[in-house]
């Protein structure tokens, strides 16, 4: 059933007729009078009686309230639509139904979109007067029936009435206290407390309007109880005196609900607090869980105390003026006649805790007449509701913490502001949307969401009427809102930081809700409830307070008591030291980041006392800026034309700030974080390295780890100001401690050899520079070359940024590492030409004889470099398999496929030190090699055919398409996403040490590096790119834990620009709101269509199995890298699960002693394990160093002994002549660092692109790949896991010459008859000491796991 209330439900001659008849009273919002004083309950009962149980008089009496801004809007004339007229069934359609067809094809672009919308809406709200809801209001009934019978309590002083609550809570069976705010009131203070049950108790908020939706944490039912009048005076709006009277009231009310037996059988009934502020207790009262009629709904009801608008005199509440005296605060005695008001603080945030208990009332009377005026107001408020509640979602629960989430910038406030954009908008001087009445929930939706894309109410405050002043509100409060009565600020508590990142996610949101995606329903209303903040921000800080000091009144004489007050002014310590952090931090650095959101921890429970509330942890995520959070030097202002900035600069940073002089003669203060040869890992780390300077200098903090490096210790610890506020205790050392992950997971990037001092040196920049000057050395050789050199076209990953480490020159000095040289692999392209043979074979040769003249030209001219010509299988050959699940091409076993094609030279640049491997494009090869399958597929040979095509492919795949995935890549890392780079890096750490990385059968380096791409160009759910390799990291492994390979396609979209990067974006933005028009940057709609209509062909065709599959607009049916198998793709997902909840837990205790499980794979799901020597492993430089898995143990290289610890299985005892002793194991393991340079094992320096590991699972690859699939770490792992091909190695078959495999005598065999052939089963023994002969000299040992 669609939601929306009884107003949206209502058709043009439904309408019509409503007017014209009187309501049955048993109808919500049934007449004047009930519009005038009470809502009414959804009952089925026969006697239709009303919340409120005074009479009409009073009733009119009591909603004699003041004139609201914007009441004269009458619904009278709101233009409604033309009705529908019933003609005949060949009838024209009607002018309705074309607008209707035509919404849905221009507004809506997709007829699915409008069913989402539509089935979203009807799965989620909660309508009243349903038989869904029969049972809670009949439930709703009884709390009305107790509450108004409740009896009357005398009034009494504050320790009698303390003493009476706690007496009558220990006769119900719970003890309860009083809830009074912080400070409590103090003993012999002169207030008297009473209790008179209440006359109007009214059903308020979504529920009676139509507007409540379901969520994760089910929906609240707020019941409006008036306090009376008389147990008030004038003046009590001073010094907490009407909080401490309604936190009797309150308890009172909990000690009744929870004394009647059958409203304790329904509910439990707990106190809480209204928007995370104490001053303002409720009463919550949740279903039990037997309850069915109740508990299927996940409803939660509260009851919110109240006052009448003439109880306190509203119109003294004004922003500006102070209702709590500092003398109160500091000695606790009455200050209500305290001299000059005008010099004392003023406190808008306990005048606005006041004004939105009286106006509860009125706000709703608002909403029913914005109701009756646009009949889609409701359901778009409903849309609006489900957009803000997956936002709160998303940050809800981070491990056993649940965070508190937003409680003040809510649905209620976003409905208020779309009443506005309905009602006020047009008067109040904004540039946002003018929304009409007409207009259906979809398009209010819309225009509610692109005007809080641009919209600082800060900048431009609003208000739905003229009077109110809004000078006081501007001083007093950060950003305005003012509501119909000119007295509330809706906005009042709201941070800061809250609007901000409403801002930019709704900014997304608009991007996404114009998209031409076919998933962009999920975009807006899904995505981000799957998201928590652990992915959410650049960096997640976990921050542990001690809020001592913030808790008891006795603390104020030791601090001043404005100070306190200005604490107090939060309603909760919380909220306090909250507000305390955001706004530090977010003005330190402002430059260096684009929000910093605080989340504290769910609310403590006021039966927990103040003792549980000592600590607290905040989780503060940071989305840094692109530009300037990888700054080496940050600059200040001018001390001398800008003083007021640079002493606020020097407060921050102390004596970190240096004068300094800089090239252009400007003189400026500044702070130095490193020199220019930072590696990109430490420069990831100067953002964690301000935020825990700032956090330790100013509230002594520690970070643990610590992120800090040791000048920055010496200088915080050195000089503190006299003013710093300490957030811990000496006696607990986790009070007022910083944890950091992003810091600790990049390290993850890091090596063995490449630390903090070589990493200065060896970098991808100085690879890049040393290509280009490579480019410009060989094009100055046209005149000595027959053809001339067009240019050079990289295809190496270490030349995009994409390489686990930078590429490391070629070191020829005694003691240097050369076990492993990785060639630069450069295609060369040169002028056109029609002399090409049309002979393969002899266009092979002439592209030899091409690469040698190149190389003698070159080393003529550049006599200190060296030239040698290499076949492309000598070195890592592995890595240049065609496909996923297919070995590299076999060379010499058809006609014409000669060694020849992979011919090369190497070329060691003198300058750099560094080797590139040149190959020859020729155009002429791929039309020769196209044509020749051709003539074999018509000549009926597809055995040559299907060969000629793979080689075919290979030349493609070498010449065409990794050259142009190399500028893809390069342009996203260099010029769009530094991220980018350290995140691709991360993964294919992660994928190598899960041993699933470039092998034959895992994931492609390509196909990676395609995926790690995906989170930067594809953000959607309220996700901005990510800035940090932590973020961009975390995001991959949630996309390959969650994506549905089979079902939705997965396409990385390269000419989608950066959305929010700059300030230039900003405008750009604000420039297609005013037209109207919000365009999302990406392909064209015509590539998307190619890309969709290719995966629903591959789908339709049975092509999709599930194996992760990567498509773009130059290959929309994802054929360049293949397609990685299904049973890989389910281990990935279920790997990424795993690492996820690392992730988690590790934020969620503060510690990183689970974070080395994320890159530690299980060996126990493999069959058998090979274990090969460690001395002839070559790659040992890309080891991951021990000291990130264990880093008590040093700076060595973690063996893939620390994967996992195995039992001691069967293991061959025919290897062990081959075995290296344990002993020289152990002590070689034991050798400090400096000793142990990683030579080459075979004794001949300078070979290059030599990985024996890597040929030796390509041979066993080539053998038995239709037996088993084998896996090891490609970055210096020692061991081989695989597993057995059940359907091959578990079934006897009958047995042929055609076998291709070691067999034997199957025990079945006896069985058979003497005229069947025998039963033989694969001899899994025998293929194990295969395995061993063929790796004779590599191989240590085999251990089998599972037989």
């Amino acid at each position: 059933m669609a939601a929306g209330g009884l107003a949206a439900k209502r058709t043009p001659r439904a309408a019509e007729a409503a007017k014209s008849k009187p309501k049955p009273k048993s109808v919500p919002r049934a007449n004047k009078a009930d519009e005038e004083s009470d809502i009414d309950m959804a009952s089925d009962s026969d006697d239709n009686s009303q919340l409120s149980e005074g009479s009409d008089d009073d009733n009119d009496e009591e909603m004699a309230e003041p004139m609201l801004a914007g009441e004269n809007a009458s619904s009278k004339g709101t233009a409604r639509a033309p009705e529908h007229k019933k003609g005949h069934p060949g009838a024209r359609p009607t002018n309705a139904e074309i607008m209707a067809l035509n919404e849905t094809s221009l507004l809506l672009k997709s007829n699915l979109f409008k069913l989402q919308v539509d089935e979203l809406l009807s799965e989620t709200s909660v309508a009243a007067n349903t038989k869904p809801t029969r049972g809670l209001d009949a439930a709703l009934k009884q709390i009305r029936d107790v509450l108004t019978s409740l009896g009357d309590v005398k009034e009494m002083s504050t320790d009698s009435a303390s003493n009476y609550v706690r007496k009558q809570s220990k006769a119900s069976g719970k003890l309860a206290m009083i809830p009074f705010p912080d400070p409590s009131p103090a003993v012999g203070m002169p207030i008297s407390f009473g209790f008179k049950a209440p006359k109007v108790v009214n059903i308020v908020g979504s529920y009676p309007l139509g507007m409540a939706v379901q969520s994760h944490s089910g929906f609240n039912i707020d019941v409006v109880v008036q306090m009376p009048a008389e147990l008030f005076q004038e003046r009590d709006y001073l010094n907490y005196r009407y909080f401490y009277k309604r936190a009797f009231y309150v308890a009172i009310l909990l000690i009744g609900l929870q004394q009647h037996s059958a409203i304790s059988e329904l509910f439990d009934v707990e106190f809480g607090s209204l928007r995370s502020d104490t001053r303002l207790p409720i009463v919550v009262l949740r279903p039990k869980s037997g309850v069915k009629h109740l508990g299927k709904l996940g409803c939660t009801v509260r009851i919110l105390p109240s006052i009448a608008h003439d109880t306190l005199p509203l119109k003294r509440l004004s922003p500006e003026r102070n209702y709590v005296r500092p003398s109160y605060i500091s000695t606790a005695k009455d200050g209500s006649a305290e001299g000059d008001e005008a010099s004392l603080p003023a406190t808008p945030q306990y005048s606005a805790a006041i004004l939105s208990d009286a106006l509860l009332l009125t706000h709703m009377k608002y909403l029913f007449e914005t109701t009756e005026m646009c009949p889609e107001f409701p359901r778009a408020a409903s849309l609006l509701r489900i957009w803000i509640g997956q936002y709160a979602a998303a940050g809800r629960q981070l491990g056993t913490h649940k965070l508190a989430g937003s409680q003040r910038l809510n649905g209620f406030v976003l409905t208020m502001l779309l009443a506005w954009l309905l009602r006020c908008a047009h008067s109040g001087g904004s540039s946002g949307p003018r929304l009409s009445g007409t207009m259906n929930a979809y398009q209010l939706f819309k225009g509610a969401v692109e005007f809080l894309a641009v919209h600082d109410f800060e900048e431009v405050p609003i208000q739905f009427g003229s009077e109110a002043n809004m000078e006081a509100f501007g001083d007093n409060f950060g950003a305005v809102f003012v509501d119909p009565t000119d007295t509330l600020n809706l906005l009042s508590g709201v941070q800061e930081w809250e609007l901000a990142e409403l801002r930019m996610e709704a900014r997304l949101a608009a991007l996404d809700i114009n998209h031409h995606a076919e998933d962009r329903f999920a975009r807006v209303f899904l995505s981000a409830a799957l998201t928590d903040i652990s992915a959410k921000y650049d960096h997640v800080f976990r921050l542990d307070v001690d809020l001592s000091k913030f808790l008891s009144a006795k603390h104020g004489a030791e601090l001043k008591a404005v100070r306190r007050l200005a604490e107090l002014e939060f309603g909760h310590p919380v909220a306090a030291v909250q507000n305390r952090i955001a706004s530090f931090l977010s003005s330190a650095l402002e430059k260096h980041t684009r929000l910093i959101a605080v989340h504290p921890c769910a609310d403590v429970c006021f039966e927990d006392g103040v003792k549980a509330m000592r600590r607290h942890v905040f989780f503060i995520g940071v989305v840094a800026d692109v530009a300037e959070a990888h700054r080496l030097v940050d600059l200040g202002p001018n001390p001398d034309s800008q003083p007021e900035e640079a002493s606020r600069f020097r407060a921050y940073w102390g004596e970190r700030a240096e004068l300094r002089r800089f090239r252009d003669g400007a003189i400026r203060l500044a702070t130095v974080w490193g020199t220019g040869e930072m590696s990109m890992e430490r420069r990831a780390g100067i953002l964690p390295r301000m935020v825990a300077y700032l956090l330790r200098r100013h509230f002594s903090v520690r970070a643990v780890p610590e992120v800090m490096e040791a000048d920055d210790l010496f200088v915080v610890d050195n000089a503190r100001p006299n003013n710093a506020r300490a957030f811990g205790l000496a006696t607990d050392p986790l009070a007022g401690s910083l944890f950091c992950l992003s810091t600790r997971i990049a390290a993850f990037a890091q090596t063995v050899d490449i630390g903090a001092g070589s990493a200065d040196q060896i970098s991808f920049e100085a690879a890049v520079n040393a290509f280009e000057e490579l480019q410009r050395e060989i094009k100055q050789l046209d005149e000595q070359m027959p053809l001339r050199v067009l240019s050079l076209h990289a295809v190496s990953p270490g030349l995009r940024y994409a390489s686990l480490v930078p590429p490391k020159p070629l070191s020829m000095e005694q003691g240097g590492d050369d076990s492993f040289i990785e060639p630069l692999h450069v295609v060369v392209e040169f002028a056109m030409s029609n002399r090409w043979p049309d002979d393969i074979t002899a266009l092979h040769k002439i592209k030899t004889a091409f690469l040698l003249r190149l190389g003698e030209a070159y080393t003529a001219l550049h006599p200190g470099s060296c030239v040698e010509l290499v076949n492309r299988f000598h070195g890592r050959g592995a890595a240049d398999g065609l496909l996923t699940g297919a070995s590299s091409l076999t060379l010499g076993a058809h006609e014409n496929m000669d060694y020849e094609s992979d011919n090369c030279i190497d070329i060691r640049h003198a300058a750099s030190g560094l080797t590139f491997r040149l190959s020859m494009l020729c155009d002429r090869e791929g039309e020769l090699l196209a044509k020749k399958a051709g003539d074999m597929r018509l000549a009926g040979l597809p055995a040559h055919a299907e060969a000629i095509e793979m080689a075919h492919r290979r030349w493609a795949r070498c010449h065409i398409w990794r050259p142009k995935h190399h500028r893809q890549i390069l342009d996203l890392c260099q010029r769009h996403h530094p991220a980018a780079s350290l995140t691709i890096r991360l993964l294919k750490r992660w994928l190598s040490r899960h041993m699933l990385l470039g092998q034959v059968v895992g994931v492609p380096e390509e196909l990676a590096e395609l995926v790690a791409s995906h989170v930067f160009t594809s953000v959607s759910g309220g996700l901005s790119e990510p800035a940090t390799g932590y973020a961009g990291f975390v995001r991959c492994l949630r996309l390959l834990a969650e994506w549905r390979w089979g079902e939705d396609l997965f396409a990385v979209d390269f000419s989608a620009d950066s959305r929010d990067a700059s300030d230039e974006d900003d405008g750009v933005v604000a420039k297609t709101l005013a037209q109207g028009v919000w365009v999302s940057s990406g392909m064209a709609v015509e590539a998307s269509e190619v890309l969709q209509k290719a995966f629903a062909e591959a789908k339709e065709h049975g092509k999709l199995k599930g194996g992760l599959r990567v498509a773009t607009e130059d290959d929309p049916e994802a054929a360049w890298w293949g397609t990685v198998a299904p049973v890989l793709t389910r281990r990935l997902r279920m790997l990424a699960r795993a690492s996820l909840e690392c992730v988690v837990s590790c934020l969620d205790v503060g510690s990183d002693a689970q974070l080395p499980q994320v890159f530690t794979t299980p060996l126990n799901d493999y069959d058998f394990i090979i274990r090969l020597r460690r001395d002839v492993v070559c790659r040992k430089y890309e080891q991951l160093p021990t000291s990130a898995i264990l880093p008590e143990r040093g700076e060595v290289e973690a063996g893939d002994d620390d994967l996992d610890v195995l039992e001691e299985p069967e293991i061959f005892k025919n290897l062990l002549p081959t075995m290296q002793q344990p002993q020289q194991r152990v002590l070689l393991d034991k050798l400090p660092p400096a000793s142990r340079r990683h030579a080459n094992p075979f004794h001949r320096p300078g070979m290059v692109g030599f990985d024996p590991v890597a040929l030796y699972v390509r041979d066993l690859v080539n053998v038995y790949r239709d037996s088993m699939l084998l896996f090891n770490d490609v970055y210096g792992g020692h061991i081989i896991a695989g597993l057995w091909n059940p359907t091959v190695v578990g079934k006897p078959v009958a047995f042929a010459a055609n076998l291709l495999a070691n067999v034997q005598m199957a025990p079945e065999a006896k069985a058979l008859s003497s005229s069947s052939r025998p039963m033989v089963m694969y001899n899994v023994e025998a293929v194990l000491e295969e395995m061993a002969r063929l790796g004779e000299g590599i191989v240590d040992s085999i251990s089998v796991q599972r037989s």
